[in-house]
């Protein structure tokens, strides 16, 4: 294989770390502390080249920040919506398996006049529901269908302008605050524009607070 340059070992680096890339877009980082630190964990041997990339990069990234209005515009105009007593059903990705949850969407939720949402993966189907129709919805699947089950859920939804669809990163900074709080998300939904997280009900309180505090 061939060697590595400089300059590509540096973008490598720099892209592996989302707290240098913010440094170099805001301008406040030491060049040569930091083409030093670069050639400390990578090998990397030409302190020129390392600088002169770490430099082309931080263009790159303010380009980036141009768009940065669009991303807080989108953001201040949407709204977090919460919801708990949710359950979340793994299920065989069959054929089966959507003729039986149409007919679950036709008696037992339009009976309770309740949501349910379903991911379609390559093998495994994914359904979050309320959790008073988790007993009659396993029931009406069967034990053979059935992977697994999770309840006391919780569940997150962003209502976001139209903008969301046309401006990259929006979900990312949603994912992130949540992450970076030791939140873990079950299950991500994106539909057009409603991003919804689920996760366990301790935490849709912080979680609420996070994102709201991100949209306000």
């Amino acid at each position: 294989m061939t060697e590595k340059t400089s300059a590509e070992i540096t973008r490598d680096y720099i892209g592996q770390h989302p707290s240098i890339m913010d440094c170099l877009s805001y301008d406040i980082v030491n060049f040569s502390a930091l083409a030093r630190k670069i050639m400390e964990e990578t090998g990397a041997k030409n302190e020129e080249a390392v600088m002169i990339a770490c430099r082309r990069y931080q263009i790159e990234l303010r380009n980036r920040r141009a768009r940065e209005n669009e991303v807080i515009s989108t953001l201040r105009n949407s709204r977090v919506k919460l919801k708990s007593k949710v359950s979340l059903i793994n299920a065989r990705n069959e054929p089966r398996t959507l003729q039986l949850l149409q007919k679950i969407q036709q008696t037992i939720v339009t009976k309770n006049n309740s949501m349910l949402t379903v991911q379609q993966g390559s093998k495994v189907l994914t359904i979050i529901l309320d959790e008073e129709n988790l007993e009659e919805t396993l029931a009406a699947l069967g034990k053979d269908i059935v992977l697994n089950t999770r309840s006391r859920l919780g569940e997150l939804t962003v209502e976001s302008p139209e903008t969301i669809v046309e401006t990259p990163g929006i979900l990312t900074r949603f994912s992130s605050i949540l992450s970076e709080a030791g939140i873990n998300c079950l299950e991500v939904v994106s539909c057009n524009t409603e991003s919804t997280f689920v996760v366990v009900e301790q935490d849709l309180i912080k979680a609420y607070n996070l994102l709201n505090m991100l949209v306000s």
